[in-house]
């Protein structure tokens, strides 16, 4: 009885070992890994997400941006935003990316310029389930 007791034991320990690890692993997996996308994907995000404005596709581009950003920043906000902000409407051009901290985890911000410098957007890039999208914007 005692050596059936034992392997029940080691069983139990091994199937729960097993399924720890897996959480781990379906955790990174989900998690989409870094936070931060590379440099280039992230340019090429922040260009589409300014591109479909200028074009007059600003739904477009607040679909494409991150949960949280659709959370801070309603459809209708964010339309009337882009609608007070005409100058976006034009092409901006990029200035400079730098590494920022938000919530303890680096963010790529991407900064772009309009009207000969008198008017600049940030936009936060993160990584969302491995994808590359922009998580927070600040027209200026």
């Amino acid at each position: 009885n005692r050596s059936r007791r034992g392997n029940v034991l080691v069983i139990g320990l091994v199937a729960l070992v097993a399924l720890l690890g897996l959480a781990v692993i379906a955790f990174w997996m989900l998690s989409g890994g870094s936070v931060e996308p590379e440099f280039d994907a992230g340019h090429a995000v922040a260009d589409q997400f300014l591109e479909q404005i200028r074009a007059g596709q600003a739904k477009q581009a607040w679909e494409s941006t991150t949960a949280e950003f659709k959370s801070a920043e309603g459809a209708e906000v964010f339309l009337r935003s882009v609608k007070q902000h005409a100058w976006l409407k034009k092409p901006l051009e990029f200035e400079t990316a730098a590494t920022v901290t938000v919530q303890n985890s680096p963010r790529t911000e991407y900064v772009y310029k309009a009207n000969g410098g008198r008017n600049t957007v940030k936009l936060l890039v993160t990584n969302e389930r491995g994808a590359a999208k922009v998580d927070r914007w600040v027209p200026q």
